[in-house]
């Protein structure tokens, strides 16, 4: 009796041990996108839109308008995230499956095709979304159907997601020149320059001239326009490198646009910005002694 329990141990510490094993093959995790070599290409496709970003000088930037910069955080998640995610338990193995998941290989949410330097390509099959932050994956040179932590707006295949809508803002700014004023800094002050001038009962209006300056330092787009037009105002703006640049604005109807010299692209603008930097005018930069004075004196009879 003794004999046939201690067999029946042993053959249950053997079960017991091969199944632990398995489930260490089992849990072995594999990279979702299997490339070994630089990414250089990638494609996202979302219904009928498309966009691809391609690697140039080390930078990644959209097909089509290599010039313009993108946000590093919402690039990095695809480059850093989604491109080297690592993978254990499939939820489901079998073709018959990739329908109910939405993974099909003509029934999906979103594509996204990874490109190496060396031409090899991988597709991720992206379909329904499990929960927030969940997505099913599956690589489409495979059966298996992964629950994978990404979230599908960071997939998006508008251009204007992931631009850098601040990149025609300047950090630091030394003069400004206008067709009818002209401002300097000169230390931690603004002054007018030549040909602008104060007449006797004029003195620079210091808290407007720099919420102009912060509307220049703080400029953001709206997003990008085919379009090209024909500047209405202009306004050159000089950091403190002396370096030079030129805005052009544009109206047309309701909607507002901007161009800064060293990018050849248009950008839409609000309204309000657009209305802060296109009209300037001396008038807006000064204010008169003599009311200044009366409302000092208003204040401290207050």
């Amino acid at each position: 009796m003794l004999s046939s329990l201690l067999v029946l141990q042993l053959v249950i510490v053997g079960i017991l041990f091969s199944s632990d094993a398995n489930m260490d093959i089992n849990n072995e995790t594999k990279s979702l996108v299997n490339l070994n070599n630089e990414l250089s290409n990638i494609k996202i496709i979302d219904g009928n839109q498309e966009l691809s970003f391609s690697k140039i000088s080390g930078k990644w930037r959209i097909d089509n308008y290599p010039a313009l910069e993108l946000l590093d955080n919402k690039v990095s998640s695809l480059t850093t995230e989604l491109a080297t995610m690592q993978v254990t338990w499939p939820i489901t193995s079998t073709a018959s499956s990739h329908e109910r998941f939405k993974v099909t290989n003509d029934n999906f949410e979103k594509q996204v095709y990874f490109t190496d330097n060396q031409g090899n390509e991988q597709k991720l099959l992206l379909g329904k979304s499990p929960s927030f932050k969940k997505l099913y994956a599956r690589n489409i040179d495979d059966d298996d159907v992964y629950s994978i932590d990404y979230n599908t707006y960071q997939l998006s295949a508008d251009k204007n997601d992931w631009l850098d809508k601040s990149q025609l803002a300047i950090d630091s700014i030394s003069k400004i020149s206008h067709s009818v004023v002209n401002l300097e800094k000169s230390g931690s002050d603004w002054q007018l320059a030549a040909p602008s001038s104060l007449n006797e009962q004029q003195v620079l209006d210091e808290e407007y001239i720099e919420d102009f300056i912060n509307q220049l330092t703080s400029l953001a787009v709206t997003g990008i326009t085919e379009e090209v037009f024909e500047p209405t105002n202009k306004l050159t703006v000089f950091d403190e490198q002396d370096r030079k640049f030129v805005y052009s604005f544009a109206a047309v109807d309701d909607s507002y646009y901007v161009q800064r010299d060293d990018i050849e692209q248009w950008f839409q603008l609000s309204k309000s910005k657009y209305e802060k930097l296109a009209h300037l005018s001396l008038d807006q930069l000064v204010s008169d002694t003599l009311e200044k004075k009366e409302d000092e004196s208003e204040n401290l009879s207050e």
